[in-house]
């Protein structure tokens, strides 16, 4: 049962509720007669609790006491519907003394009385109602932030995971170089890149890009690097090996992702290179992802187009493969398809963000000249000054190698 609290100044006051509570009893009508509690306004503090269980009747002497405040804060702080009682003003009955509490006479009748306070049940049992929904929803909020917590150390712990996937250091050989750009959109990404030095004269490196977001492309992104084979045994060769064209890699990971399908399509693209750093020969070919470029030294920019379509869609996908040779600081560039949304164009937002166009290979060219790694902190620092760059929509990767004149020299002799 619903209880009518009485919080006096004093028990001088105290007692004079007292007789008046007495007296309303007596004469209430119904079976829903308040159970009573009273509460000096001293101890109030430690009885605090004690308001969300019903009604406040405050009783004080005068609107100027100095706790009086202090006490309206308490029932305020508790939501609890309340009247106030002054014995040396006496306002009109019912009227507005603050925000939620009304003033009772003195003098009011037990009718009166008894109709104000049954208001205030009935604002007290809406109330009540919604105190239990919070608690209700407070609960599953409590549960849905673990939740939350939990996913967010496991997508930590996957983004942890597909770091170590990515190659510790980028290798150089004969003055060949490369550097590398890679941002995921969220905690891991759908890209995947990797460079090895597989023997004293020879580079291999990829970009793939599974498609779709999120932690299922991000699986697909660690399958493909563990699936990726450069090298077969082949006992007819002095090294007991043999190293795979590019076109090679891309049909093998093809077969190997239909194989192990079972029965759900998952797809990406791809682009493979392998470079001769004695030769500066490069041999590339792609599986559906965006064109390679070369940034000439002369400042023309030369896309390299083999034809191949996505992985993991049709088993006798045939790869076509490029060969071109890197002339004296020519750069070549693999990058994913996020760029197209990574360059925003004034006036080509839309409804659903941002329109893909080919504002990046405008970008690339800041990379053509200078030290790798400083043309890579100011192309970084452009991508950071783009609108929307802190909510990138789309993973984003590029693969840049470089031969510089020295090396080139050197073959060229």
């Amino acid at each position: 049962m619903s209880k009518l609290i009485l919080i006096a100044e004093n028990q001088t006051l105290q007692d004079a509720a007292q007789k008046h509570i007495d007296t309303l009893l007596s004469a209430w009508h119904g079976p829903d007669k308040p159970q009573t509690h009273f509460v000096l306004a001293k101890d109030l503090q430690s009885s605090a609790q004690t308001l969300t269980t019903g009604i406040a009747w405050i009783w004080y002497d005068n609107s100027s006491s100095s706790s009086l405040y202090e006490t309206l804060s308490h029932v305020q702080d508790a939501h609890a519907p309340s009247m106030i009682t002054f014995t040396s003003e006496l306002d009109p009955h019912g009227s507005s003394f603050d925000d939620g509490i009304v003033y009772c006479h003195p003098d009011a009748t037990p009718d009166q009385t008894a109709v104000m306070i049954r208001t205030l049940f009935c604002q007290y049992h809406m109330i009540d109602g919604m105190r239990r929904e919070m608690r209700v929803l407070n609960a599953h909020q409590g549960g849905l932030a673990d939740q939350i917590g939990k996913m967010d150390e496991e997508l930590r712990l996957a983004a942890q995971l597909q770091r170590e996937f990515l190659p510790r250091e980028l290798p150089t050989l004969r003055d060949v170089s490369f550097q590398v750009l890679w941002r995921p959109a969220g905690y891991v990404s759908g890209d995947i890149y990797d460079v090895q030095r597989l023997d004293e004269n020879h580079i291999g490196f990829f970009v793939a890009d599974a498609v779709g977001h999120g932690v299922p492309a991000a699986l697909m992104t660690m399958y493909i690097k563990r699936s990726l084979q450069t090298k077969v045994i082949d006992p007819d060769s002095p090294r007991g090996y043999r190293i795979l064209t590019p076109s090679e890699t891309l049909a093998k990971l093809n077969h190997d992702m239909i194989e192990r399908q079972a029965g759900k399509v998952r797809f990406a693209t791809a682009c493979c290179g392998l470079i001769n750093c004695e030769t500066n020969t490069l041999q590339i070919a792609r599986a559906g992802h965006p064109f390679p470029m070369v940034l000439k030294a002369d400042g023309a920019n030369i896309m390299i187009e083999p034809e191949g379509g996505l992985l993991g869609v049709f088993p006798d996908e045939i790869f076509e493969q490029a060969e071109v040779t890197l002339n004296p600081n020519d750069r070549l560039l693999l990058y994913s398809d996020g760029f197209e949304v990574a360059f925003p164009q004034i006036g080509t937002q839309s409804s659903q963000g941002r329109i893909a166009n080919e504002q990046y290979l405008e970008e690339f060219n800041m990379l053509r000249e200078g030290h790798l790694e400083e043309v890579f902190d100011r192309f970084c620092s452009r991508l950071d000054q783009q609108a929307g760059s802190l909510n990138q929509r789309d993973d984003l990767t590029v693969i840049c190698l470089a031969v510089n004149e020295k090396n080139a020299q050197q073959n060229a002799a």
